[in-house]
């Protein structure tokens, strides 16, 4: 009876050991600063708390932001709100960092294309299909990032960079079947914001060629929780 508790004492020393050994392991993650890629070294046990601490802070700031809010429109527009007030354009004389869309939150600022990404992450998190993407003008000589969120089991556009989202006549929301029909106006909420005058209806001709459902499955937005990521590595692997 002795040695069986002395053997299984040693079985649990070694199993520790070899969980602090995996734990510190060292793996990498990147960072863009004004444009360009850098690889950073840390210990495995380091990004796992980083990336359980971003996912309850997203969840928790979700449901502040949503709290009372029962439908789906209402609880969408409460972040749109949220996310034009909090987060501001991103200043010329500071550097443009490119990492994780929590930092972008906390920062409380961001270039054109991380609007989108941080007003769609937390729509994941109150429990709407949500991502963001680029759509080209006619020309093919620019794009503009767009916000699209399921609401209803209808998708949107949003474009919370320049406060702007689409509405038809009578005020409710323009689906993408709306705009691609061209019954569709801008609405502005923020004019402060010195908003650019963009022509969306270029970027609006080949709407409804675009796979929404596919293009939101591993979309960055919808991976930021801890059983989507889970997932998504599974398909990175057997892909």
């Amino acid at each position: 009876m002795k040695n069986k508790r002395i053997f299984s004492l040693f079985i649990a020393v070694l199993s520790l050991a070899a969980v602090i050994l995996v734990l510190n392991i060292k793996v990498t993650t990147r960072q863009g600063i004004d444009y360009k890629i850098y690889t950073i070294r840390m210990p495995l046990y380091l990004k796992i708390l980083d990336f359980y601490d971003r996912h309850f802070n997203y969840r928790w700031l979700a449901r502040r932001i949503t709290e009372g809010k029962t439908a789906e429109e209402e609880k969408v527009m409460a972040i749109f709100d949220w996310t034009v007030e909090n987060i501001r354009h991103q200043p010329p004389e500071l550097r443009v960092v490119d990492d994780h869309v929590w930092h972008i939150i906390v920062r409380g600022y961001g270039a054109h294309d991380q609007f989108s990404d941080a007003f769609s992450t937390l729509c994941n998190y109150a429990g709407f299909d949500a991502f963001f993407m680029k759509l080209s003008n006619k020309a093919r000589t620019s794009k503009i990032p767009f916000a699209v969120v399921k609401i209803n089991r209808k998708w949107y556009l949003f474009d919370p960079y320049n406060s702007i989202y689409f509405i038809k006549k009578d005020g409710h929301l323009a689906s993408v079947e709306d705009i691609a029909r061209g019954e569709w106006m801008v609405k502005i909420t923020k004019d402060d914001r010195n908003t650019s005058k963009v022509e969306y209806s270029d970027y609006f001709s080949g709407i409804l060629a675009v796979d929404f459902e596919r293009a939101h499955k591993w979309s960055r937005a919808n991976i930021q929780s801890p059983v989507n990521r889970f997932f998504y590595g599974i398909f990175k692997q057997l892909n």
